[in-house]
């Protein structure tokens, strides 16, 4: 079973359980500072990733660490999730936990690539062209690529607009090439 498919069960058994219990927004908590930590501290990587670090002292470090903020639920399931040596899905599986959290709270996720940043009545026009267009709560993401050269790419769930001076470009010569060999 592949990774991907690993992640998506164990985060939809534990956005199940979540909302059958009443707990979305403690559990979205306790994920959100699970995947935070996990990205973000190399010795908890190491931990999880590490064949030789027993599952028993991976589930006390867990607990040991996670114990004075994480719900009983949310140490439950970790010590799950490490029960069946899936540890090294964790990230995968609060990566989609989440996504299955802005998706109960009708957030849709975008992003916007551009060759400067953005400034601060753009990025508000940007928002208001998505929430208004998709009907939808937008969480925007903001990228820089300078190889864009001008223009911006816009990527709202699996629809792309791509307004990019870079790709226009390459359309073009690609039509001149084609014309040539006509």
């Amino acid at each position: 079973m592949n990774e991907s498919k690993i992640s998506v069960r164990y985060a939809k058994a534990l956005f199940a359980l979540a909302k059958e219990a009443g707990m979305l927004d403690a559990l979205k908590k306790d994920v959100e500072l699970l995947y935070q930590c996990i990205r973000e501290i190399p010795d908890l990587q190491y931990v999880i990733h590490s064949p030789v670090i027993k599952t028993s002292e991976k589930a006390r470090l867990f607990e040991e660490l996670f114990r004075a903020s994480f719900h009983t639920i949310t140490l439950s399931f970790i010590k799950l999730v490490l029960d069946h040596r899936r540890e090294e899905y964790l990230a995968g599986i609060s990566r989609y936990f989440l996504t299955l959290m802005k998706a109960e709270q009708g957030i849709q996720p975008a992003e916007v690539v551009t060759v400067v940043p953005l400034d601060e009545s753009l990025r508000q026009s940007v928002f208001r062209f998505i929430s208004r267009k998709f009907k939808t709560q937008v969480e925007l993401n903001e990228a820089v690529d300078e190889k864009l050269i001008g223009g911006f790419i816009l990527r709202v769930g699996d629809l792309q607009i791509d307004a990019s001076l870079a790709s226009k470009l390459k359309r073009i010569q690609h039509d001149l090439i084609n014309s040539q060999s006509s």
